[in-house]
């Protein structure tokens, strides 16, 4: 049996079981019971952008994605990191799986 939460947001997109919700995770998260997914996908903020530039293309472009993705300095970052994968655990059922997007 399914549980339901209490007050579920609503999904910014759905079709059949899947659904995709759209806003800040840490705050999205909180409203769903424990061991609720089956599946979480992340593509969370790798704090990459320094506000300089760099040459693709033979043109200068600037690396700044936008403010969500400068550094707040390592020990930050990596408490932010922290935060969300805990959130995450909480509500991936113990046989779930989770897919972090990555960069090389």
């Amino acid at each position: 049996m399914r549980i339901k939460p209490e007050n579920p947001p609503e999904p910014y997109f759905k079709k059949n079981d899947f659904s995709l919700f759209l806003g800040d995770s840490l705050e999205l998260l909180k409203k769903f019971p424990e061991e609720y997914f089956d599946m979480i996908f992340a593509d969370p903020p790798y704090f990459l952008s320094s506000g300089s530039f760099t040459c693709q293309n033979g043109k200068m472009v600037s690396v700044k994605k936008g403010n969500w993705d400068l550094s707040n300095g390592t020990k930050k970052n990596f408490e932010f990191h922290l935060r969300w994968i805990n959130a995450c655990r909480r509500v991936l059922k113990p046989s779930g799986t989770i897919w972090v997007s990555g960069t090389i």
